[in-house]
């Protein structure tokens, strides 16, 4: 590795260990480029939930400030409680609608929230999905849920369909 590269890295790394130092955690954003596929989704997802025993949050299909608000907001009821969320737990932060959260999976560790791994050093970590309703309530695995809503893969029905 380049020297150049190597302070960026060590850089990249001190910015997010002061994230979480100060916060709890840090939301990393995964912005589209000219150079995706169409179809591809942006994302976001925390780091720092891990070395706490839970899992990180991941939201797919958005690059939203306000919703890396809202994973803030999750990420610190989970760590209030003490206890992780669970798979098809619904949870209100406040909003009309309350989110529901949903085990991610491999898919969610190996294809989303990878810097964790990296952060970390680790291939055992969990990641919980963050589903967002429809401004009517409904989840993107529901009839009629509108766009760009429906467009959230449901990751935890992926990973049972491939098994």
């Amino acid at each position: 590795m380049s020297e150049e590269i190597a302070a960026l890295w060590e850089k990249l790394r001190s910015d997010i260990a002061a994230k979480i130092e100060d916060s709890g955690q840090a939301v990393q954003v995964v912005y589209l480029t000219e150079h995706d596929p169409p179809g591809k989704q942006p994302f976001m997802y925390t780091i720092g939930n891990y070395h706490r025993g839970l899992p990180e949050l991941l939201v797919v299909g958005t690059d939203s400030e306000v919703i890396a608000g809202v994973l803030n907001r999750l990420g610190k009821m989970q760590r209030d409680r003490a206890k992780a969320f669970a798979d098809e737990e619904i949870v209100s932060v406040g909003g009309k609608f309350p989110v529901r959260i949903v085990d991610a999976g491999i898919i969610g560790r190996k294809r989303y929230a990878t810097f964790v791994g990296i952060f970390y050093g680790t291939e055992s970590y969990d990641v919980r999905q963050v589903l967002l309703p429809d401004t009517q309530g409904r989840w993107p695995d529901t009839p009629g849920c509108d766009a760009p809503y429906r467009n959230q893969p449901v990751l935890s029905a992926i990973g049972r369909t491939k098994q």
